[in-house]
């Protein structure tokens, strides 16, 4: 019997770390909305996940079967995104800070055009919640002196924004599930085209 709850149990935690996450277009979850799927580091353009459009294992994404940083076209370090496999300053797209987590998965994020430091970050941790929340920061272009970077997206609540706005009318994209910072910065950058 303890063997039989076991592998009950094993399955299921199985299950739920392979679940797959739909994107969708605008504020909607309708299935003629579907932009891609994502499961297990790769984004599919089917709900059945059998027509792969990126493979994103880490710090790459590559429209290849398997991301290599020769066919890299983005690279994501520390935060940002870059062109290709590059890690240069100019080459840098955007910036994502994330204001609200949990658990390591982003739940409140702004997207910033550029290379952007995020300094003197002060947080509030909601014990109920589990979720940290920041209250105070700086950035800067150069880890000095403060600057006022446009903000290209905004994430809350499962969903991506235009500019520095939560408003419906300005929701481009619309996901399940929980994401990290680095897989939302993808997604905010190459799929709102």
């Amino acid at each position: 019997m303890k063997k039989l709850l076991a592998l009950a149990m094993v399955v299921g935690l199985a299950s739920v770390g392979f679940a797959a996450e739909s994107i969708y277009r605008g504020n909607s979850k309708d299935a003629k909305d579907l932009v891609c799927t994502y499961m297990g580091g790769r984004f599919y353009s089917d709900a059945a996940r059998k027509n792969q459009i990126y493979h994103h294992p880490g710090n790459m994404v590559s429209k290849e079967a398997k991301a290599t940083p020769q066919n890299s076209i983005y690279r994501l370090m520390g935060g940002k995104i870059y062109k290709g496999f590059s890690s240069a300053k100019p080459d840098c797209i955007a910036t994502i800070f994330e204001t609200k987590t949990s658990k390591g998965e982003a739940l409140a994020a702004k997207v910033y055009e550029g290379f952007v430091v995020v300094r003197d970050v002060k947080t509030a941790y909601d014990k109920a919640t589990k979720t940290d929340t920041v209250t105070a920061f700086k950035l800067t272009g150069d880890g000095i002196n403060e600057i006022q970077p446009k903000v290209l997206f905004t994430i809350d609540n499962n969903k991506i924004y235009r500019g520095d706005s939560t408003d419906d009318k300005d929701c481009l994209l619309t996901y399940t599930g929980n994401f990290s910072a680095g897989r939302l910065l993808f997604m905010a950058i190459e799929l709102t085209k």
